[in-house]
């Protein structure tokens, strides 16, 4: 019952003054796979956006190259891409370019961090678990 109190009456995050940082306090009161799962529709939203906005941006010529009839994954094809935009002069910014891109890797980070979260909680659980047993087993 303690713990559960705890939970309930722990923020669950500190965000640091420069608003750049959020300290989770308490991991076990945030819905992790939950968090991960919206992250992921999140990448793959802007994974398409990306995809589409550089096929679009290409000429017919630069398209065959790839022998594709639909827009090609911006990740995997990256330097190929990054060369017809070049070629083309640039007609998406760079900038728009590697924002897109930039918030992607952060998404994919923050689902390392939520997963490695998970696996230290998971941990923590044990080990306490394992700490109680050799207590109550001294006691009797």
């Amino acid at each position: 019952v303690p713990m559960q109190v705890w939970r309930l009456v722990l923020p669950l995050a500190h965000v640091s003054n420069d608003k750049k940082r959020i300290t989770l306090i308490n991991p076990q009161a945030v819905n992790l796979d939950a968090y991960k799962e919206k992250l992921e529709q999140a990448i793959k939203s802007y994974e398409r956006r990306l995809n589409l906005i550089i096929w679009r941006a290409l000429s017919q010529e630069e398209r065959d190259k790839f022998e594709q009839e639909e827009s090609v994954s911006y990740m995997e094809h990256k330097e190929a891409l990054l060369q017809a935009l070049e070629n083309l002069g640039w007609p998406v910014s760079y900038d728009d370019v590697t924002l897109l891109e930039d918030e992607i890797l952060a998404g994919l980070t923050y689902i390392q961090q939520a997963s490695d979260l998970q696996e230290a909680a998971k941990k923590e659980i044990q080990r306490t678990s394992v700490s109680k047993k050799r207590v109550l087993t001294k006691k009797v």
